[in-house]
């Protein structure tokens, strides 16, 4: 009798909490095209982190993209849909064939795992027919699908795509003719998804209100990130940046060791970064060609403080900089990236204030290094972080600086 008894408490007590999951089972309603609640045997939203891989690949990088979630699925997985704690998510959309942008293609959401046998598993959350990733609402429903779906103790994420750092979208690739027709556009471009002749890039600050939660870390495996402006824009957002103030060579991050890093224990982006600096630094010729560094935002006002005073006392020598004379991260004559610290020593700041602005900069990014030249740019002076350059600047891009950037909001940058 007490055996029995004990065995229908048990039975009870585990229907009990297997009624109250927010996970998902892996299979698809017909009618809505999403997975259907199931149960979950893990305190979800107390212990586990959920890394999520946003790979926006309907572009000039599909393929590339396609071989990064390739290695990601041969890297380590979680085991099974619940005997984990972690849980990575794929956010995918990437072409068939090289420049073929007219073919109707899905954003795709899914869970990567591992079964019991060690065999990688994709099991399909939710598809979004004819959806580009890169539009703010579109990306919004698909993280607030995964918010409500997966409770978490934290959440981190590593974004995969075309970038131009705090530039507004469509300016890098064409200048001229972005001033000629659009003036100062409330655009910046993260991320890049083509519908046939049409090419959706978010903006910077529609990007950090899409994500509803709280970042651990956000890593961009994406050219030109590495500015000051985009790392001050996330300080509320993610602990955690990482990114390349340079462009990022086309196999970017190691995805065949990532997850080792971001799913096991304590999620450590650092070592991401160091992965990928190794690897491209142990190449040859133009092959050895890398920037990365890693910001920790929560102690960038120390530097915005320090360098809106040092903006103000330099003002009229940053305005007349001659930018051949300064550190820069740019190709074809891209002059929208310069390196910071260079920027002002240039600008003739003293042993003592370089001082004070080195402490600052050690304080937020934990993390940096270069390979002595990336392609065709020798690396000379390198703080790890980017920063506009006015005097090689435009009226519009200085215009656009007043009105959309944070960074220049904290330091007055350009007045």
């Amino acid at each position: 009798m007490r055996c029995a008894r004990f065995i229908s408490m048990l039975l009870a007590f585990m229907l009990a909490c297997l009624s109250c999951s927010k996970d998902p089972v892996f299979e698809l309603d017909s009618a809505t095209g999403e997975s259907l609640p199931s149960a979950s045997r893990l305190p979800s939203d107390e212990v586990r982190h959920v890394m999520i891989m946003v790979s926006a690949g309907y572009n000039s990088l599909s393929e590339y993209l396609k071989e990064d979630l390739k290695e990601l699925s041969q890297g380590y997985l979680p085991k099974g849909k619940y005997r984990s704690a972690n849980v990575l998510l794929v956010l995918s959309r990437t072409t068939d064939s090289f420049g073929d942008y007219n073919t109707s293609k899905p954003m795709v959401l899914y869970r990567l795992h591992s079964d019991l046998s060690g065999n990688a598993v994709a099991d399909t959350l939710k598809i979004w027919q004819d959806t580009p990733i890169c539009k703010a609402d579109n990306f919004n429903e698909a993280m607030q699908f995964i918010y409500n779906r997966f409770p978490a103790k934290d959440y981190g994420m590593v974004f995969s795509s075309h970038a131009s750092g705090w530039l507004p979208a469509e300016y890098y690739n064409d200048p001229d003719t972005y001033e000629y027709k659009h003036g100062a556009k409330s655009l910046r471009s993260i991320g890049q998804d083509k519908m046939g002749t049409v090419s959706y890039e978010m903006e910077l600050k529609e990007l950090i209100d899409a994500i509803p939660f709280k970042l651990s870390y956000f890593l961009l495996d994406a050219c030109l990130s590495g500015c000051v402006e985009v790392a001050y824009a996330f300080k509320d957002k993610a602990d955690i940046v990482g990114f390349s103030p340079t462009e990022v060579l086309a196999n970017g991050f190691d995805y065949l060791t990532i997850t080792q890093h971001l799913l096991m224990d304590e999620p450590d982006p650092v070592a991401v970064c160091k992965d990928y600096f190794a690897y491209y630094d142990a190449q040859t010729g133009s092959s050895r060609s890398a920037t990365i560094s890693v910001v920790d935002t929560r102690e960038m006002e120390p530097l915005a403080e320090i360098c809106e005073t040092l903006f103000e006392k330099y003002r009229d020598q940053i305005k007349s900089l001659n930018g051949n004379l300064v550190q820069g991260y740019f190709r074809f004559d891209r002059h929208f990236f310069y390196d910071l610290k260079d920027i002002l020593l240039k600008a003739g700041i003293t042993a003592e204030e370089e001082s004070a602005l080195d402490e600052a900069l050690d304080r937020c990014v934990i993390y940096k290094a270069a390979t002595p030249y990336f392609l065709s740019i020798p690396i000379n002076t390198y703080s790890g972080l980017s920063m506009y350059l006015p005097s090689m600047g435009t009226t519009v891009l200085d215009q656009f600086y007043k009105e959309q950037i944070s960074w220049n909001e904290a330091t007055k940058l350009v007045k």
